[in-house]
């Protein structure tokens, strides 16, 4: 018996070990594990979300840069003269463009009575000039800006643009030199008599200011009539590009924060530096349209935003699906193959329910843009549509 136990224990053996392999089999096809066991092997139920395609808005074009607090440019108005104020076109505040006729000066007669005309055409020759050299300047600007245009659309040749620069700087450098021969001659016409009358002109485009003077007042030759600038005390000084030239004009808005208080201006001159013969960049002076408890003083830096009045077309996304992590950088989730997977960007301004994506993004992505918290990188999705 017991020899017979020996030869069928082997079989035994075997046959167990089947019968095991098969209990098993039969466990797993028909869910008899214990519950927590099962559950592990159970791939998560897809969360429903929705995505949409990568889209646009159009973003403002602002320009932001630190300025600076100066005193105003003035431009002082002088007599080569000694005679009497016969009329005064213009009063204080007055806008007033370059060549506009500001006031007549009356003189004494000459020797046989000879009123001088040649006199008198002098001084409005002087004031031509004086206009030629500012439309000079204006006309080199608005061919600098034209043909900046012209080059980046492959129009002309750099060497055009060069030569347009070239003659914008000669044109700088002639309009300051007039300024100030004529202010050095003023100052120096001490001994000047008017024979007839004259007209004296305006250099350039201002406002005027610091008017001395009255209708039947006797001047002195070199005497201070009056002043033309932006009429203010101060203003801010900003340094421009060539292409912001694209964007900023005579009168375009701008705003100062100084002290958690808004300062609004305008742009009121734009002139270009010079340096090493070569135009470095350009100096944009806004006016000031209110100076609160006077806040800005001479000296101070000040954050100025430029506000162009353009707008560009941005990649943008909805505000909600953007998330951060504790380190506050931007995710969103994108959609691929039934699958959340997390993607970081880097985002520019809000505009609306939309945000603009700065970073590179592919423009064929989904972006998931519902249940965003709910999810985590990797979790099996359905997109609803």
């Amino acid at each position: 018996m017991g020899k017979m136990t020996r030869q069928y224990r082997p079989a035994a053996i075997i046959i167990t070990v089947l019968l095991l392999i098969v209990a098993l089999v039969l466990a797993a096809r028909y869910n008899l594990f214990p519950f927590t066991l099962w559950t592990q092997h159970v791939p998560r139920t897809p969360v429903n979300v929705t995505a949409v395609s990568i889209g646009t808005i159009n973003k403002p074009i602002r320009i932001d840069r630190t300025g600076s607090i100066g005193n105003a440019t003035s431009v002082p108005i002088h007599t080569e003269f000694s005679g009497l104020v016969s009329e005064i076109y213009v009063t204080k505040g007055q806008a007033v463009k370059a060549g506009q006729p500001l006031l007549r000066l009356q003189g004494s007669s000459g020797p046989s009575g000879d009123s001088g005309p040649s006199t008198a055409t002098v001084e409005n020759q002087k004031a031509g000039v004086s206009q030629q050299v500012q439309d000079n300047y204006d006309n080199a600007l608005k061919d600098v800006n034209r043909y900046q245009k012209l080059y980046e659309q492959g129009a002309i040749p750099r060497r055009q643009l060069e030569n347009a620069m070239a003659r914008l700087q000669q044109a700088q450098e002639s309009l300051n030199n007039g300024q100030n021969a004529v202010s050095s001659a003023n100052t120096n016409a001490t001994t000047t008599t008017l024979h007839g009358s004259a007209t004296i002109k305006a250099p350039i485009d201002g406002i005027v200011t610091g008017l001395s003077i009255a209708p039947g007042k006797t001047v002195q030759a070199g005497q201070q009539l009056m002043a033309l600038g932006s009429g203010q005390e101060i203003e801010i000084a900003v340094h421009l590009d060539q292409n912001d030239l694209y964007l900023v004009h005579l009168g375009t808005t701008a705003t100062a924060e100084v002290s958690n208080q808004t300062i609004m201006g305008q742009v009121s001159s734009i002139y270009p530096e010079v340096k090493e013969d070569q135009i470095s960049s350009f100096l944009a002076h806004i006016k000031l349209t209110n100076n609160p408890d006077g806040l800005l003083k001479p000296g101070m830096p000040v954050n100025v935003r430029i506000d162009t009045g353009q707008s560009a077309t941005v990649p943008a996304v909805p505000t909600a699906s953007i998330f951060q992590d504790e380190q506050g950088r931007n995710f969103i989730y994108v959609a691929a193959n039934g699958t959340a997977v997390r993607q970081q960007i880097s985002i520019g301004e809000t505009v609306g329910d939309f945000t603009e994506i700065t970073s590179d993004v592919p423009q064929e992505i989904m972006v998931i843009t519902s249940n965003v918290n709910e999810i985590k990188n990797g979790d099996a999705i359905a997109v609803m549509q």
